[in-house]
């Protein structure tokens, strides 16, 4: 179908820059979404945790490309691009685990009512934006 080898399509995916961008905004909006949900101590919506798993499917479809690179013997500019990689999978998984029903929020949010949960989300998804910006940077310019 394509003339192009499935490599230089995965690479192409992979640091994709709208694609990148979306992510890194998408966890940026939903900061700061979790942040005015915890300003007005309101729980988060059920659209809140819906935006939350497109973002991670998202970051799930780049750490696949990125792990198939790997294994397909690419490397990225500066090695330091897998621990970000790992990094961003390990708050994806977070994120994903802390969802309704999710296997983390058991554990975590004992009290729904007594904890501060809008305000760990927007730490999180600060963090996993900042995560995914720096893994960019190393990937793309190796710095």
């Amino acid at each position: 179908m394509w003339n192009v080898p499935v490599g230089v399509r995965l690479v192409v995916f992979h640091a994709y820059p709208a694609l990148i961008t979306l992510v890194i905004v998408g966890n940026a909006i939903l900061a700061a979404w979790a942040l005015a949900a915890d300003l007005r101590r309101t729980r988060l919506s059920a659209f809140f945790w819906t935006a939350t798993l497109v973002v991670v499917a998202l970051v799930a479809l780049q750490a696949a490309a990125g792990i198939l690179l790997t294994f397909g013997g690419g490397r990225p500019r500066a090695p330091l691009h897998f621990l970000y990689g790992i990094l961003v999978v390990a708050a994806a998984a977070v994120q994903f685990g802390l969802r309704p029903a999710g296997f983390l929020r058991r554990s975590v949010l004992r009290d729904p009512t007594r904890s501060r949960e809008p305000r760990a989300l927007a730490l999180l998804c600060l963090t996993q934006a900042a995560l995914l910006a720096r893994a960019y940077t190393t990937g793309a310019f190796g710095r």
